[in-house]
Parts: structure tokens; C-alpha cells; sequence
């Protein structure tokens, strides 16, 4: 049906939930999976439900200002001042997502919760935070450490985009993990 399996599924953010989600239902078509910047349950409706009303109600100005807001939680103070370039290109991409397109991802991520079904993942898991992420703290990235059976976690000094602000670090401990699969 779908025309894959023995899949590695690397998700940051959404992805990993996305991830979580693909092992729970159909862990026949995972090998392993890399979870990073992520949780089991992102926020909450009092966070995603006033963001999901002002990007419909104000579409791209609210786009852009997501934009200027962004840096601040997808980077720390020290890498946007020395990376302004690289913090911009990525996200200018932000600022030129649909709108309709990002309220229903935000939407998407208000209701995700898979807390109640890590138990019954069981395929080789790394899981990857950043210790400066406000986004999805290091405690989540714990949390499903804790139970998805003999994942393992790594952490990096790194905003909500580790795998950007961690850069070669990132890579290598995750080709370290698939390589080992």
C-alpha cells in the first residue's frame, strides 16, 4: 500500500511527532527512528489555539511576524547574532507558508498526544534535544527516552533547530545511530 517499509524515519518538531505516530500505528514499516526536538504532546490549546486565530484572521502579516518571533525560540542569542544569514533563510521559509497551511499544523500538533502509546513502540529510537529549546524542553525528549524500550538520548547546546545550531555534531551522532541498524 504504501510502496516502503524498513524505513528510517528522521522528524524534527512535527516530524518526530509525525514519527511517533507512523511507529504506533504501523511499527512493520519502521527499522529505527530519530526523534529530535520533539514530544509526545507539544503544548497545549491555550498556546496553539490563539496562534491558529491570528494567522487566519491576519494571514501573511501574521506570517511574517511568526518570522521575527521564530528566531528567538528556533536559536539561541549567540548563534542568530553569528549566524544571521543562516537564522533568516530559514525563517524567511515561515514567513512564506501559507497561512491556511500553518493553522492546520498548528492544529495538527494541538492534538497530538501519544503519551499513552510510546510503551508500545519497539524499534531502535534515538532521541535528540536541545538544552536551550523552549519550544520542546529537554524533559520531553526524557520522557520518551523513558518509555520507548532502549531508546537512547543525546542533547546539544542548541535552541529548537539542533540539527541547524548543532550542525556537524548533529549529523554525526545521528549517521552513528542508523549506522548501527
Amino acid at each position: 500500500m504504501y510502496g516502503f517499509k524498513d524505513a528510517f524515519f528522521v522528524g524534527l518538531s512535527i516530524g518526530g511527532l509525525i514519527a511517533q505516530g507512523l511507529a504506533v500505528k504501523r511499527l512493520d514499516l519502521m527499522r529505527a527512528m530519530v526523534l529530535s526536538n520533539t514530544a509526545a504532546k507539544i503544548g497545549t490549546p491555550e498556546v496553539w489555539n490563539p496562534r491558529i486565530e491570528t494567522v487566519l484572521r491576519d494571514g501573511a502579516d501574521a506570517m511574517v511576524a511568526l518570522r521575527d518571533a521564530s528566531i528567538a525560540r528556533w536559536f539561541t542569542p549567540d548563534f542568530a547574532a553569528a549566524n544571521p544569514h543562516q537564522a533568516k533563510l530559514i525563517t524567511d521559509m515561515l514567513a512564506a507558508t501559507s497561512p491556511q497551511g500553518y493553522a492546520a499544523n498548528c492544529a495538527a500538533v494541538r492534538d497530538a498526544d501519544l503519551r499513552a502509546n510510546l510503551g508500545s513502540i519497539q524499534v531502535p529510537t534515538l532521541v535528540i534535544a536541545g538544552s536551550e529549546d523552549a519550544v520542546t524542553p529537554p524533559a520531553g525528549g526524557h520522557f520518551i527516552q523513558q518509555q520507548v524500550k532502549a531508546a537512547e538520548y543525546a542533547e546539544f547546546y542548541a535552541a529548537h533547530l539542533s540539527n541547524v545550531q548543532a550542525g556537524a555534531a548533529f549529523s554525526d551522532r545521528v549517521i552513528k545511530f542508523l549506522l548501527c541498524r
